[in-house]
């Protein structure tokens, strides 16, 4: 991800730190756990929320030996989220490889999904700062809670825009917002600068989400390159930001809610069909208004953040992904 980055050279060799930092925790373990966690933690991904961390923790107390733990921790409770979701989801990829719950059993996975969240708790209470641990546990409550939500209303249709908005604010700004606050904390920051790094965590966590539903029913991205089958959310019955503005369409409306509310499972071919359906409606193009607007708003935030390595860091990650979105016109 960050390999053309000009402004935030730093963290290409910072975040090489933290891959070097995960393959020795792996290699802390054995067996058939060690593989578990090696074909997850291992297994590629961006990096996105340790990135955040770590510009927003860019001062003049910026100590990357000190640092890096706090981003592994961070990385290690994305991952066990991922895991879980895999398992609840029965999916059979993840960055294009396969889960491992279809690699061993729910039970390994699980566990591992145990060991990275439990883990990821020892090392932040490693800082001694009570409200690092509060931030945390106010997040992992938050990350259930969604996934809960999200459990709740599978394939329940006529969900409005609030109710996706305060699933995926749950689900996945959460997260967001938890690796800026961290960077904000670790680095000795004003209580002005770390509640705005949580709001532009915010905006960024929904503009990100709304990416991944369009990366979802993606059907111009060749098959090689593809991390999960397309139409994955929508087999899973998962109500999308694009099949909500789908369903505002009266033409496919009754067509779409046929193919999914008839209680009979969403199959490739199901799926497909409602995708078809979608992308002749606007809601592609409604969905991607929608992450340039928080895109936007997320950069109006990073003027009230100190610092200039801080502000264009954030500000890379923000065209970086509003980048993605024009490439897949």
């Amino acid at each position: 991800m960050f390999e053309n980055f000009k402004k935030s050279l730093f963290l290409k060799n910072d975040l090489k730190e933290l891959e070097n930092y995960l393959n020795s925790f792996v290699l802390d373990f054995d067996g058939i756990f060690r593989e578990a966690l090696s074909n997850t933690l291992l297994a590629g991904g961006k990096r996105i929320r340790p990135a955040l961390f770590l510009i927003c923790a860019k001062n003049e107390k910026y100590d990357i030996k000190n640092l890096v733990p706090a981003a592994a921790a961070i990385e290690f409770l994305h991952t066990a989220s991922l895991i879980h979701d895999d398992i609840i989801d029965k999916s059979l990829l993840r960055r294009g490889k396969k889960t491992i719950h279809n690699i061993y059993d729910k039970d390994t996975a699980r566990y591992a999904g145990d060991c990275l969240f439990t883990y990821s708790f020892f090392i932040l209470n490693s800082y001694r700062d009570y409200s690092i641990l509060r931030e945390m546990s106010d997040t992992s409550q938050l990350l259930v809670i969604g996934e809960f939500d999200q459990i709740k209303t599978k394939k329940i249709l006529g969900q409005s825009e609030e109710m996706y908005m305060s699933k995926i604010n749950e689900k996945t700004s959460s997260l967001f917002k938890l690796s800026c606050v961290l960077g904000g904390i670790l680095s000795g920051s004003s209580d002005d600068d770390i509640e705005n790094m949580r709001k532009f965590g915010g905006y960024l966590g929904i503009a990100f989400q709304i990416n991944d539903d369009l990366i979802d029913i993606n059907i111009n991205k060749p098959k090689e390159k593809l991390d999960k089958p397309i139409g994955n959310d929508i087999m899973q019955g998962n109500i999308t930001l694009p099949l909500i503005y789908a369903l505002k369409n009266k033409k496919f409306k009754k067509s779409i809610e046929d193919l999914i509310g008839d209680g009979g499972p969403i199959d490739y071919s199901r799926a497909d069909t409602i995708i078809s359906m979608i992308y002749k409606t606007d809601a592609i193009n409604l969905s991607r208004q929608k992450i340039r607007y928080y895109l936007n708003e997320a950069k109006k935030v990073i003027k009230r953040i100190n610092g200039s390595e801080r502000k264009n860091g954030l500000i890379e990650i923000c065209d970086f992904l509003l980048n993605t979105i024009e490439k897949a016109k």
